[in-house]
C-alpha cells in the first residue's frame, strides 16, 4: 500500500474521531442539565478517575496507558467546559445553546 492510501485511511479515522467527540460532547451537554436539576456539581472527580481507569484497562493497542490518560484528561476538561457553559448560559438567559 502506498503512503497516500495510508494517509487517506488516517484522514477517515480522524473524521470519525471528531464525529464521535462531538457526539460525546452533545451527551455531556445533556448531562449538564441533569446535574443542574439535581443540584450536582459539574466536576465529579470519582467519575473521571473511574473513566481513566476503565479506559487504560481496556487499552490493548500501541498507544501506551499514559497517553490514553493524557488524551482523555483533555476530553474530560472539554466536557467540563461545555457543562460550565450550559450552566452559565442558563444563569444569564435561561437557555442553553
Amino acid at each position: 500500500m502506498q503512503i497516500e492510501e495510508k494517509r487517506n485511511e488516517i484522514d477517515a479515522i480522524d473524521e470519525a474521531i471528531v464525529d464521535l467527540l462531538n457526539r460525546r460532547a452533545a451527551i455531556s451537554k445533556d448531562i449538564s442539565l441533569i446535574k443542574l436539576s439535581a443540584g450536582l456539581p459539574i466536576m465529579d472527580r470519582q467519575r473521571e478517575d473511574d473513566v481513566l481507569r476503565r479506559l487504560t484497562r481496556a487499552n490493548s493497542g500501541l498507544i501506551d496507558d499514559a497517553a490514553v490518560a493524557r488524551i482523555y484528561r483533555i476530553i474530560l476538561d472539554e466536557s467540563r467546559r461545555i457543562q460550565a457553559k450550559v450552566h452559565a448560559d442558563l444563569a444569564v438567559n435561561g437557555a442553553s445553546r
